[in-house]
């Protein structure tokens, strides 16, 4: 310990210009002059990866940058880069390949990742290569983890064990979703049900769930299905219909909730594998159970986040007899005189960190929306935006970062300040402030 405070301080005082250590400076250093970090520890944990990169970050007069040279990552071809870029970032694997692709353009104000031609190509190879293969690997963690329990793990078991994330099962491609990495592995010897490998693909979908009710709704239709022609309760109903349009993300498959409920009721490994994913979600969710203000008749909770077909089931516009298209930004419902917007900002579309959005919040209670290149003041379409409230339309705001995520139900809003035409610019007002963490993921505060 004394001969660590005797290099800690021969480094603050300039005596010497680099300490080598191993495992001694990871955490709790504070040595804010330090600007150059080499790491030459391999290390698979996110978390002491950014520990690591702590030890450079903090702020010092004179001190502009922090170079940080990593060599670790070659010493295995199965090297994890995104599940470390991913801590970084807050990235998925697909946003990372994005970001990789355009130099990390979408990053917060201030902060840069900038990695020489040669490097980013290897890292992307790397990701590409594990979106490929990393099935196979699952496979064989899958089958060494029950041969040393004894037993098979549960779907959230796994998870914790393996140290990997929901979408490495619930992945893009023809093989996803924990009933099939079980039977690839040898753990379901059973006959499958008819629609078993469909509905472990396709359990993918339910993977950004948080509000509680759509959470325990997974429960709700694995307890059904031993009943499935029961009659429902009003809200079951509801929470199933969106459950069965979400899965069934085709729009010729239109079906009532206990139609589902049969469907699912042949698949008994689907029901257990439905009821460990709800143990998992539930798991990862904080969110509070607050009904939606402006649409309490309907299952959505605010700050939930949400598919667009769940949306539209929710608020009746798709049906247990109907599933009409509705793909535009916005959507009215004549009879309730509310208005949707889906509002989709698109961060890893191309923009430059020197570009704002056109679409973005500007403070925990103000967005700012840009309407369609045709509208104006004086439309008919946009006329009743600067009417309102008095024409007693309302407006409930769904955004999302980018075209694979989900809306997040942000609630109604009420007309600030409206500028231009063609396009139009408004100012909304929430009714509900956004919590700090949705603020960032909205927020404009991106370069420039």
């Amino acid at each position: 310990m004394e001969e660590r405070s005797a290099a800690r301080a021969l480094l603050e005082k300039g005596e010497v210009c680099a300490l080598v250590t191993v495992d001694l400076y990871n955490e709790g250093v504070d040595l804010p002059s330090v600007d150059t970090l080499l790491l030459l520890r391999p290390t698979q944990s996110a978390l002491l990866f950014q520990q690591q990169l702590g030890r450079g970050l903090r702020l010092h007069p004179g001190k502009e940058t922090c170079l940080v040279l990593d060599f670790v990552g070659q010493h295995n071809a199965e090297f994890r880069y995104d599940r470390l870029l991913s801590t970084l970032t807050g990235q998925s694997r697909r946003e990372l390949i994005q970001s990789l692709e355009h130099e990390f353009s979408a990053l917060p104000a201030g902060c840069h990742i900038q990695l020489q031609h040669q490097v980013r190509e290897r890292v992307l190879a790397n990701l590409r290569r594990h979106a490929q293969h990393r099935w196979r690997y699952l496979k064989a963690e899958l089958q060494a983890l029950t041969a040393l329990r004894g037993s098979a793990p549960t779907l959230g078991e796994f998870i914790h064990e393996q140290g990997i994330a929901l979408s490495d099962v619930y992945r893009d491609g023809t093989r996803a979703g924990w009933s099939s990495l079980k039977r690839d592995a040898g753990l379901l010897v059973a006959e499958p049900g008819p629609e078993e490998d469909y509905f472990s693909r396709r359990f993918a979908s339910l993977c950004h769930r948080d509000a509680p009710n759509q959470i325990d709704a997974l429960r709700v239709a694995a307890d059904r299905s031993a009943t499935p022609g029961a009659a429902l309760a009003q809200t079951d109903a509801a929470l199933l219909q969106m459950l069965a349009y979400q899965v069934d993300g085709t729009s010729s498959q239109i079906s009532h909730p206990q139609q589902f409920l049969s469907r699912l009721a042949e698949n008994r490994n689907s029901v257990v594998e439905l009821r460990e994913l709800a143990d998992v979600l539930e798991v990862r969710s904080t969110l509070p159970p607050t009904p939606l203000p402006g649409l309490l008749d309907t299952p959505l909770v605010l700050h939930g986040r949400y598919e667009r077909r769940e949306i539209l089931t929710a608020v009746g516009w798709l049906t247990a007899t109907a599933r009409p298209a509705a793909r535009e930004g916005v959507l009215r419902l004549q009879e309730q005189r509310i208005e949707l917007m889906f509002v989709t900002l698109d961060k890893s579309s191309g923009f430059h960190e020197t570009i704002n959005f056109r679409d973005c919040a500007i403070s925990p209670n103000r967005f700012h929306w840009q309407a369609q290149n045709s509208a104006s003041p004086a439309t008919r379409v946009d006329g009743p935006y600067l009417a309102s409230p008095d024409n007693g339309w309302a407006f409930q705001l769904f955004v999302r970062t980018h075209r694979d995520s989900a809306f997040v139900a942000c609630g109604p809003v009420r007309l600030l300040e409206c500028s231009g035409a063609s396009p139009m610019n408004i100012i909304w007002q929430l009714d509900t402030p956004l919590p700090a963490r949705l603020f960032r993921e909205f927020s404009v505060l991106r370069g420039g």
